[in-house]
């Protein structure tokens, strides 16, 4: 008795999904138009990346120990932050090298969020330091797609994001 039911109660079940998955109205009007853009065309679309932002304004903490520099990152939004990668690469002389870097007692490392990046600058024995000057870095934002369609991709090597997503320097 209990399968004879389960078997009408699955068979009820599939005809109704059957029933629901039909085509039979008509075709809704047209969306709007989406914002003008470049579809892809100068660049990667999956990108976000900044040319180039020069730091010079700092603020001061843990008595003169750490320096941090905030900044504004809009392209990171919270599809970023939950599945999607931000590379910070530190202008060196030579090229760019990848945050966190250690130079000396010296250490630069970053930190993002929702729309900003925060980039610090540290003594490693935690004594005060001078401000950092003026500092240029470059902040590569990457979506999920991008991440999975390039895996072998290593996100930390400046001339490899470079040519994975085809950014101009």
């Amino acid at each position: 008795m209990k399968k004879t039911i389960f078997k009408t109660g699955l068979f009820l079940f599939v005809a109704l999904l059957a029933m629901s998955c039909s085509k039979d109205g008509a075709v809704g009007p047209a969306g709007p138009a989406g914002p003008a853009g470049t579809n892809g065309t100068n660049g990667n679309a999956n990108v976000i990346g900044t040319n180039t932002v020069t730091v010079s304004s700092w603020t001061s903490s843990n008595n003169g120990a750490i320096w941090s520099a905030s900044l504004s990152a809009s392209g990171i939004t919270q599809n970023i932050v939950d599945r999607g990668i931000v590379s910070v690469f530190m202008q060196v002389p030579g090229g760019w090298s990848a945050m966190p870097y250690a130079f000396a007692n010296f250490s630069w490392s970053y930190d993002f969020g929702l729309g900003v990046v925060v980039i610090y600058k540290t003594n490693n024995n935690a004594a005060v330091i001078s401000n950092p000057g003026s500092q240029t870095f470059r902040i590569v934002i990457i979506s999920p797609t991008n991440k999975m369609a390039n895996p072998k991709t290593n996100w930390k090597n400046y001339n490899e994001v470079k040519r994975a997503l085809n950014l101009a320097d």
